[in-house]
């Protein structure tokens, strides 16, 4: 079990991700959240996914941005998303990476990548496929905390066969962000030829 720190974005280096961030996360409790149950479900899958760190960095930046489309009241928010990452200037990340974190971002939510799409269809197929497992990933966790109630306080994944059981320890019961899980979960599923199953069990 992995326990989640809430407050643990400051020791990575994403300087300009975190200065965007704190300019326009509207709920920013709720993208640090989303940040820690996407990292520990990255630590708890690596042997599905098998990405370096460097695949992680990516996926922390798209957490903790993921919803700043929504202080840019255009567009259905994910792209606004995807395009406030676009048009911000980050020291850390090249722009191949920067493109990729905001592919990350935008697919969320909503419809999944396709070859069609713009900024996907231009990313190389080899980052194209760690898009879209690193998608799979953020939308089970952005799920996760579907009430913005912060009540995962732990993350643990077990593959058994072809099922990949995911326990969270929750501060107290809220089915809601179980429940949001599983709705997001059909990503993943069909990018690691895996069943999710979510379970929910209390903090001790």
């Amino acid at each position: 079990m992995i326990s989640l720190k809430p407050s643990a974005a400051d020791d990575s280096g994403l300087t300009g991700v975190r200065r965007l961030a704190g300019a326009m996360n509207e709920n920013p409790e709720h993208a640090t959240q989303v940040r820690a149950i996407a990292l520990a479900l990255f630590d708890e899958t690596v042997e599905l996914h098998g990405l370096d760190p460097a695949a992680r960095r990516l996926l922390e930046a798209a957490a903790l941005l993921h919803d700043i489309g929504h202080s840019m009241r255009r567009k259905p928010h994910h792209k606004a998303s995807r395009d406030g990452i676009l048009d911000a200037e980050f020291e850390e990340f090249t722009e191949r990476e920067q493109r990729m974190i905001a592919c990350v971002a935008r697919y969320h939510r909503k419809a999944h990548p396709k070859r069609d799409h713009r900024i996907y269809r231009d990313l190389d197929p080899v980052d194209q496929v760690i898009v879209h497992a690193l998608a799979a990933i953020l939308r089970i966790a952005d799920g996760l905390d579907r009430a913005h109630a912060s009540s995962v306080a732990g993350v643990r994944a077990r593959l058994v066969g072809d099922v990949l059981r995911i326990t969270v320890t929750q501060r107290f019961p809220f089915e809601e962000d179980v429940e949001g899980g599983m709705r997001k979960r059909r990503l993943f599923e069909q990018t690691f030829g895996v069943t999710v199953e979510i379970e929910a069990e209390p903090a001790e």
